[in-house]
C-alpha cells in the first residue's frame, strides 16, 4: 500500500524560504531490532576524514557499540598513536601538514579490555589534504547549508560566509521564488567561471546552489552590487548533511511526522525544542520526513535512530526546491520512550551531521 501526501515545512534554515513539497511512503517494510552486543566484544566503528583546511583534518567516526561500554579511542598515523578521545567522542582534528600522505586507524577500546579498530587509506577526499587543495590560493569560508561544515558537495544548497572586515555586496535580497536566479540586486557568484544560483546575499553571507562540479578544488569568484570583488577557492566532496532548526548543524532536526499522509506535525515547538513524537498513532506507524542536503547519488541511505536501524522507505531530490534532498524514514516501534537521541544518517560511507530527535511513549 502507498500513500500520496503532500507537506508544508515551516523552518528548513535559517535563511531559506517556506515551500511545499511532495513525497512517497510504502508500507511493505519490516524491522528487526540490532542485536545487542556482549560486553567482552567490539564492533569496529564508521569512520571516515575530511580535510578542514589543506594541512588539518577532522576525523569523524560513529560507534557501533552502546558509548556506556566504550572506554576510550585510540588514534592512529602511519601505525603511530598521535591522540586519545574519550569513549563518548565522535571526532579527533589532527594537523598534519601538506605532505601527509599516510592512514589512520581508529581503535576502539572497550572497559573489558577487548579492542577493534576501522583503518582508511590516504585516499581523497577521506584523508589525504594535498589532493584536495586549493594550489595555494585564499581558501573561502564555504560550508553546507545544512550541517555548516565543509567541503561542501556537488549539487548542494551552500553558504558563503564573508572573512572579518570583508564585504561580500552592499545588499540584501532573497529570491522570490523557486526559479532560483543568478543574478541578485546586482550580486553573481562565479564558480568556475560560470554563474550560480542564488537563494540569498548579503554583505556577510550569501547561500547559493554549488553546481554539479568535479570532487576537488574549485574557483569562486563573488561580484557585489556596489562593484565589490571577491576571489578564492573552496573544496568540494561528498558530505551529507541534515537541516536543523537552529540554523547551525546541531540541535533537533528541521523535520515533521506523519502517520496518514495528509496530516503533519513539526517536532520542536516554538522555541526550537524537540517535543516528544508517537511511534504509531491510531495504530499506524509514524513516519519521520527529514530534509537535507548533498545526500542524493551518493550510494545507498542508512538511518540509525537511538542506535537503533529505521526504515527508510523513500529518499531522493525534492521534486521543487533545488537542491533540497528528502527522506521518509519509518519509525520502529521499539524506539518508543527512548527519549531525546541521535538521528545518524549515513550515505556511500559518508556520515551527515547529528540532529535529534524527540520520542515519547
Amino acid at each position: 500500500m502507498s500513500l500520496r501526501k503532500s507537506m508544508v515545512l515551516v523552518v528548513v534554515c535559517l535563511l531559506l524560504p517556506v515551500f511545499s513539497a511532495s513525497d512517497r511512503l510504502s508500507h511493505s517494510h519490516t524491522y528487526s531490532p540490532n542485536r545487542v552486543e556482549a560486553q567482552s566484544t567490539c564492533t569496529p566503528p564508521l569512520f571516515q576524514g575530511y580535510p578542514s583546511s589543506c594541512s588539518t583534518l577532522n576525523l569523524r567516526w560513529i560507534n557501533r557499540d552502546a558509548v556506556s561500554l566504550i572506554d576510550h579511542y585510540d588514534i592512529l598515523r602511519a601505525g603511530t598513536k598521535v591522540g586519545t578521545a574519550p569513549g563518548n567522542a565522535i571526532s579527533y582534528s589532527d594537523p598534519v601538514g601538506c605532505s601527509f600522505g599516510a592512514t589512520y586507524t581508529i581503535r576502539q577500546v572497550m572497559k573489558s579490555g577487548a579492542t577493534c579498530q576501522t583503518v582508511t587509506t590516504g585516499n581523497p577526499p577521506h584523508t589525504k589534504p594535498c589532493d584536495m587543495c586549493t594550489g595555494g590560493g585564499q581558501l573561502l569560508n564555504l560550508v553546507s547549508s545544512a550541517s555548516f561544515n565543509s567541503p561542501v558537495s556537488p549539487n548542494s544548497i551552500v553558504t558563503l560566509f564573508a572573512n572579518p572586515g570583508q564585504q561580500l555586496t552592499s545588499v540584501t535580497a532573497g529570491a522570490n521564488s523557486l526559479s532560483l536566479p543568478t543574478n541578485l540586486s546586482g550580486t553573481q557568484v562565479l564558480v568556475n567561471g560560470s554563474p550560480a544560483n542564488l537563494f540569498y546575499v548579503s554583505p556577510g553571507q550569501i547561500n547559493f546552489l554549488m553546481p554539479a562540479v568535479n570532487v576537488g578544488a574549485v574557483s569562486l569568484v563573488i561580484t557585489g552590487s556596489n562593484g565589490e570583488r571577491t576571489e578564492g577557492s573552496a573544496v568540494t566532496a561528498p558530505n551529507p548533511g541534515i537541516f536543523t532548526v537552529n540554523s547551525n548543524g546541531s540541535g533537533v532536526a528541521a523535520a515533521v511526522i506523519t502517520n496518514d499522509g495528509r496530516n503533519y506535525q513539526r517536532i520542536y515547538d516554538g522555541n526550537r525544542n524537540a517535543v516528544p513524537i508517537r511511534v504509531s498513532e491510531g495504530g499506524q506507524p509514524t513516519y519521520l520526513v527529514l530534509f537535507g542536503t548533498g545526500i542524493r547519488n551518493q550510494g545507498e541511505v542508512q538511518v540509525k535512530i537511538g542506535g537503533q536501524t529505521c526504515p527508510v522507505i523513500w529518499s531522493g531530490a525534492h521534486p521543487q526546491w533545488a537542491g533540497l534532498d528528502q527522506l521518509n524514514i519509518q519509525l520502529p516501534d521499539s524506539l518508543r520512550g527512548v527519549g531525546t537521541v541521535q538521528i545518524v544518517l549515513s550515505t556511500g560511507g559518508f556520515i551527515a551531521n547529528f540532529a535529534q530527535i524527540n520520542i515519547g511513549n
